[in-house]
C-alpha cells in the first residue's frame, strides 16, 4: 500500500481499481475495494488494527472491480453508501467475458491471486452487499475529524460519484479518472464525463486517487482530456472520410499508446472496439443518456 498522507492510503499495484483508506479518530472509511482477496483481508486487518473498527465503505460505482469486496467489508462492519443509480449497474461486467458474476470472480482470482482461491466464498455463500445508503447528488459524511463530500458526477458511468477529503487535500475519482493507462468508455457519457473532470480540477487537493492508475496531482486531469479529445479527433477524422462505425472500429486503435491498467492485458481489444464505437455514436449524436 502507499501512504500518501498521515491518514490516507492506497493501493495502485494490483489487478482493479485502486482501493483507498482513510483514517479517522472513530475509525476507518474504505473507498472501493480491492479485487485480490490477499489484498482485500490485509487492508481490512490493517485499518480494524490501526483503528479499531470499519465505519463506511464508499463504493463510487457499481462495476465489478470496485465492489468485489463488499462481502468482506460488510462482514467487517461497514455500512455502505453509493449514489442511488449504482443498483442500474451493479456488479457490472463487460458484455465480451460473456460470464456469471460469480464464476468471472473465480477466474480473476485463479488468474491473480491464486493462493486466496480456497477463500473465494461459493456462489450460494457470495453475496455481493448493496448499499445501505444513497444519495441523489451531494452527501457530506463526518466521521470523526473528518469530513468526506461525495458528489455525484456522472461520466464513467451514470452512478459514478468523487469523494473529496478536505482535511487531507485528497480526493478520490473512481473511473472518470484513468492515469498512464488505457482510458475504459465502455459505459460512458462523454459530455458528463468532460463535465465532471472540470469538477474535479475545481478540487482543493495535492492528490488525485484516479480508479486506475498512479496517484497524481490536477495534471492527471489534464492529461485524462487530452486523451479524450484524441479519441473523438481520430475517430471524428474517419467520420469525416466516410468511414462507417465498424469501419473506424477496424482503423482507429491507441493499443500503442500505453498499457492496459496491471493485471488486464486480455481487455486491450475490448477497450479499443468499444471506444471507438462510444466515441462514435457520441459524434453521430446518439450517446449513452
Amino acid at each position: 500500500m502507499q501512504q500518501l498522507t498521515k491518514n490516507v492510503w492506497t493501493e495502485t499495484e494490483i489487478r482493479g481499481c485502486d482501493p483507498s483508506m482513510v483514517f479517522t479518530s472513530e475509525g476507518a472509511v474504505f473507498i472501493d475495494t480491492a479485487q485480490w482477496i490477499t489484498n482485500l483481508e490485509q487492508m481490512i486487518d490493517f485499518a480494524v488494527k490501526e483503528c479499531g473498527s470499519i465505519k463506511y465503505l464508499i463504493n463510487t460505482e457499481g462495476h465489478i472491480d470496485h465492489i468485489f469486496g463488499n462481502h468482506w467489508l460488510k462482514k467487517a462492519g461497514a455500512t455502505i453508501i453509493a449514489q442511488e443509480k449504482i443498483m442500474d449497474d451493479f456488479f457490472l461486467i463487460p458484455p465480451a467475458f460473456n460470464m456469471e458474476t460469480h464464476d468471472y470472480n473465480v477466474d480473476v482470482i485463479a488468474r491473480q491471486d491464486p493462493q486466496a482461491l480456497d477463500r473465494m466464498p461459493s456462489k450460494e455463500e457470495y453475496i455481493i452487499a448493496k448499499p445501505d445508503i444513497t444519495f441523489a447528488e451531494k452527501m457530506t459524511l463526518k466521521v470523526g475529524d473528518h469530513t468526506f463530500c461525495l458528489t455525484h458526477n456522472p461520466g464513467h458511468a451514470p452512478e459514478q460519484l468523487t469523494v473529496y477529503v478536505p482535511e487531507e487535500r485528497v480526493a478520490f475519482t473512481g473511473d472518470n479518472l484513468f492515469n498512464e493507462c488505457q482510458i475504459w468508455l465502455h459505459s460512458a457519457n462523454i459530455d458528463q464525463l468532460f463535465e465532471s473532470l472540470d469538477y474535479i480540477a475545481s478540487l482543493d487537493v495535492d492528490y488525485l486517487v484516479p480508479g486506475h492508475g498512479p496517484v497524481q496531482g490536477k495534471e492527471a486531469v489534464y492529461k485524462n482530456k487530452q486523451f479524450l479529445y484524441d479519441w473523438l479527433s481520430a475517430v471524428s477524422d474517419g467520420i469525416a472520410k466516410g468511414w462507417e462505425k465498424e469501419e473506424c472500429v477496424e482503423r482507429i486503435n491507441f493499443a500503442d499508446r500505453c498499457p492496459v491498467d496491471i493485471g488486464q492485458p486480455e481487455c486491450m481489444d475490448y477497450i479499443q472496439t468499444n471506444n471507438v464505437r462510444v466515441a462514435y455514436d457520441y459524434l453521430m449524436g446518439k450517446q449513452r443518456k
